[in-house]
């Protein structure tokens, strides 16, 4: 995937079609200049991100630049009053904030706070000997607890949770949904065992499918034979057995190839198993196999446990998180940053071990990597492979009973600090189709939702038309200038990226002619994008 950092100045007073690079010169201008240079913008004491709270939560903010003033907004970026202690949040809020000094602006700092109520259950999840009430209590006023005992998400429609508690008389999931204006939905399941009931293995984060392969999606699409070719596959690759013998299963070489990568797709804990394999037949029939292995029983022996470390660090993290969206970022998220994508090196680049361990992958490593991650907290989630600009392989997982498609290695944004990108994070097949093309060796689920997609969840606008787009930033950026921001960005596809960038450049000067349209005169104009991010600097 293409990451740019282009930008080029038009101005009302140098001649049109200069180019530049992101440093701005102005004859004239060196101490504003270097004042700006020197200038940093603020820092808050909290990353972006979604945040347990007990009804309120906390907000310093501080500047590196001695003398500089700080000043913040909490409606938009409306209106601005100077920082002078930390304060506090009682909803989901976006803060706009940056720092001054002699004159010279910073650039504009913005954090996206989304909070979600603490509570407790009492009594936790268990088993009892008898009848339960289970009382659900919490200091965040106005906080509204709707629940289910039949397994089933609750919406606002379902049980509304009163002071009496909830009677729990027979083994049930006890799902509970919280419901307060202006915060985020928390969702939370318990399950409870009453009297001499199977007992329920009960865990925050779903229970490892790693190597429960008759649970797995690809497993499921295959003939009874295949299965049982699959199985025979799967304990001899476990076992690093140099040949597996698959005779009496009567399986043909088309049947071979379907349910190899089948097996190798959607176990990504056999890390020491290379993408291939021979076989010898008599006649049609298929009577022993011999997989490729990329590391020998010695190096898998060191490799396993420095791989299952990491991974216990990230699964423990997520197990304290309460939603599979939750976990899935989590893990997207940890892959991508700790992740270099580099084509040469060892075989770790194409398994899981690659990003998690080495710090570095191929599109196999990065997807293994995340399959890995998913399938020990109980999450489906398989390889797939197709084209493109090339051989590619990336993720589907299952979400809420829906499929989606996945590319964390795309949403790796190569040479681009510090943060990642969600362009390709839970897609249906219709968005993903414009640059991946499938051509896997076994059936794979239909992806038609979208409501998981990145941007749908976290509520964050993704601009596809070019033009919606930079009639949406022409505006946001006007009103922005008149507040004294400077640059203002926006979030859009790649295909949209693109097209935005060449509609500017065409533009040229008369772009200048619509911000003066709108009752705004620019003396100078930047424009670019890094990732999905498009921005104007205005001077």
């Amino acid at each position: 995937m293409k990451h740019r950092f282009l930008a080029v100045i038009l101005s009302a007073i140098v001649s049109v079609g200069a180019f530049s690079t992101p440093v701005q010169q102005f004859i004239g201008a060196s101490v504003t200049a270097q004042a700006a240079e020197a200038l940093k913008a603020p820092t808050a004491s909290k990353k972006s991100g979604t945040y347990y709270s007990d009804g309120k939560m906390k907000i310093t903010l501080s500047c590196a630049t001695e003398g500089a003033s700080i000043y913040y907004s909490t409606n938009n970026g409306s209106t601005y009053k100077l920082y002078t202690k930390p304060f506090y949040i009682t909803k989901n809020t976006q803060i706009k904030f940056y720092s001054r000094k002699d004159g010279v602006k910073s650039k504009v700092v913005t954090r996206t706070y989304r909070l979600q109520p603490k509570f407790t259950i009492t009594p936790n999840a268990g088993e009892y000997d008898g009848k339960q009430t289970v009382k659900l209590t919490s200091s965040v006023p106005g906080l509204k607890f709707y629940y289910t005992l039949d397994g089933s998400k609750p919406t606002t429609d379902s049980a509304l949770y009163t002071a009496k508690g909830i009677t729990i008389d027979e083994s049930c999931e006890l799902r509970i949904r919280t419901s307060k204006s202006g915060w985020s939905v928390r969702y939370v399941s318990k399950d409870y065992i009453i009297e001499e009931d199977e007992k329920i293995e009960v865990s925050i984060a779903g229970e490892s499918i790693l190597e429960n392969y008759t649970s797995k999606y690809a497993y499921s699409t295959l003939t009874t034979k295949q299965q049982k070719l699959y199985a025979a596959l799967y304990e001899g690759v476990k076992a690093h057995k140099a040949t597996i013998d698959v005779s009496g299963i009567g399986c043909s070489a088309a049947d071979l190839e379907k349910t190899f990568y089948a097996m190798d797709y959607e176990n990504p804990q056999f890390f020491w198993l290379a993408s291939g394999y021979s076989y010898n037949h008599y006649g049609s029939e298929v009577y022993a196999v011999s997989p490729y292995y990329g590391r020998s029983v010695t190096d898998a022996a060191i490799i396993r446990p420095q791989l299952e470390a990491v991974a216990k660090e990230l699964i423990d993290e997520a197990a304290k998180l309460d939603t599979d969206f939750e976990r899935v970022k989590l893990f997207h998220d940890a892959i991508v940053n700790k992740t270099t994508y580099r084509s040469s090196g060892g075989e770790y680049k194409r398994d899981a071990d690659g990003p998690l361990v080495s710090g570095y992958a191929l599109c196999e490593g990065y997807s293994k990597a995340f399959a890995y991650l998913c399938q020990s907290v109980g999450i489906e989630c398989i390889c797939v492979s197709g084209d493109s600009d090339g051989a590619h392989m990336w993720n589907m997982l299952k979400l809420d009973g829906e499929w989606y498609q996945m590319d964390v290695t795309f949403d790796d944004p190569t040479g681009i600090e510090p943060t990642c990108e969600y362009t390709y994070f839970c897609l249906s097949d219709a968005q993903m189709k414009d640059n991946h093309t499938l051509d896997n060796p076994f059936t794979v689920p239909v992806c038609n939702s979208t409501k998981y997609n990145y941007y749908n969840a976290s509520g964050e606008t993704r601009y596809e038309d070019h033009t919606e787009a930079y009639n949406a930033l022409l505006k946001l950026a006007a009103e922005n200038y008149a507040k004294g921001i400077m640059t203002t960005e926006i979030t859009c596809t790649d295909d949209c990226v693109d097209l935005l960038y060449n509609y500017v450049k065409n533009k040229g000067s008369s772009v200048f002619n619509d911000f003066w349209a709108i009752d705004c005169q620019p003396g100078g104009l930047y424009y670019g994008y890094k990732g999905a991010q498009f921005y104007f600097t205005l001077s």
